[in-house]
Formats: C-alpha cells, sequence, structure tokens
C-alpha cells in the first residue's frame, strides 16, 4: 500500500482531550507545548506516558486546521513526497517519528519538512519519540540535528494516584462510573501500564454496553478473567 492510498485525515480519539489529561509531573512540558512560542517541539519518553494523548488534545483544541500523522503506523509507506506540502498548516503534529528514522526516504522528507517550517516561521511543529534527540538513531545525522532545533521537553510517567485518577477521568468521557476502590484494583492485577489499561477499560465499557452492568470488581474479575 502506498502512502497515497492511506488516509491522512486520521480520526482522532473523541476522549482524548485536555480534560481527560492528567498532567502529574509534566505540567510544564505541557504548558511549553500549549504555548507554542516555538516553531518546533520534540515530546519524548516511554511507553504509556502520554505523548499520544497530549498530541491529540492540542489538535482537539486547536482553532485552525491541524494535521496529525501516526508515523509508527506509517513506517512501510516510503514514497517520495509524504510530507509536501504540510508547512502551509499551523500546527503539525507528527507521532512516533523515532519509529521511521531508520528510512532514508522519511529521513529525507522530515529534513525537508522541518526546513521548510523553520523558513516559513508561521506554523507549529510538535513531534514525539521514545527517545531523546541525542539517543535517536537515524539514517541522516542531519535529521538528528533538527530534532534539537526547538524545545525538547521529556514527558514522566504518573504515580500510582495520577494513574486512578487519570483512568476515571476516561471512564467518565465514556459515560461509565469508575469507583476509585474499581480503579485501584486494575492497577494491582492489571499492571500499571496506561496504554494497557486504558486497552482493559475500553473493553470494558463494550462489555459493560452488552450486559448492562455497572464496573465493579466482580464483573471486571469476569469480563477480564483475572
Amino acid at each position: 500500500m502506498t502512502l497515497q492510498q492511506l488516509p491522512l485525515n486520521v480520526q482522532l480519539p473523541s476522549n482524548e482531550t485536555f480534560a481527560t489529561l492528567v498532567l502529574g509531573p509534566n505540567s510544564e512540558a505541557i504548558a511549553v507545548a500549549q504555548q507554542g512560542a516555538q516553531s518546533i517541539t520534540y515530546l519524548w519518553g516511554r511507553a504509556g506516558v502520554g505523548k499520544s494523548h497530549v498530541l491529540h488534545a492540542l489538535c482537539a483544541a486547536a482553532p485552525t486546521p491541524v494535521m496529525y500523522l501516526p508515523l509508527a503506523e506509517l513506517q512501510g509507506a516510503t514514497q517520495a513526497g509524504v510530507l509536501k506540502g504540510l508547512e502551509r498548516y499551523p500546527l503539525i503534529c507528527l507521532d512516533d517519528v523515532d519509529a521511521v528514522l531508520d528510512d532514508a526516504n522519511w529521513c529525507y522528507e522530515l529534513f525537508t519538512l522541518f526546513n521548510r517550517v523553520r523558513d516559513a516561521e508561521s506554523g507549529r511543529l510538535l513531534v514525539t519519540a521514545s527517545v531523546s534527540p541525542a539517543q535517536v538513531k537515524a539514517a541522516y545525522q542531519d535529521v538528528q540535528s533538527r530534532l534539537s532545533w526547538g524545545v525538547v521537553m521529556q514527558l514522566h510517567e504518573l504515580d500510582d494516584a495520577q494513574k486512578i485518577d487519570a483512568l476515571q477521568l476516561r471512564a467518565q468521557a465514556m459515560g461509565l462510573e469508575l469507583r476509585h476502590d474499581t480503579a485501584q484494583f486494575m492497577l494491582q492485577r492489571l499492571g500499571r501500564d496506561m496504554g494497557s489499561l486504558i486497552g482493559s477499560l475500553k473493553r470494558l465499557d463494550r462489555a459493560s454496553i452488552a450486559a448492562q452492568r455497572k464496573l465493579t470488581i466482580p464483573f471486571i474479575k469476569a469480563v477480564l478473567a483475572i
């Protein structure tokens, strides 16, 4: 499948907004991303710290047209011109940029996009990755240097209390009631990876609708077989 066959207007999750985002230790980094004082902002951190959620929230809150690309899902599409013309968007969000940096074609596209965004001086580029710019492995060294052109901020993992808050906010956005003790049980039995916890919550949401049941500990045990 070529990139031109892929839908670039990605449907963003409706419940990943600032209303469901727990800032925790990341309040400064998220504030910097919101302010947009720099033309290029690089957010990095391990899986589950909320990098995609931040980009989704920024896109949802933007008053002007935006472009969001989940690069980890597009890494197999290496056709030339992938990022051509994106500098016209006031806000460009590239998620998981490190997923494509080992590909020379992608590196060239990113290299020229960074140059065009800086030269245009009219838009913002937000990039996320799992590691800092100094740690990325890119096919072109020039791309690695451009990742540090703007502001670089690390996102950190939430603590347990903040993860419970995040689960409850997400459940509320889904129209579910998730009691504190029930959310705490999920952390204790399902682990503390937020991506996995949100995935389990989505599964519980579907099961709750089908069975017309509330989210109780016995119901969670039955649905998730724990």
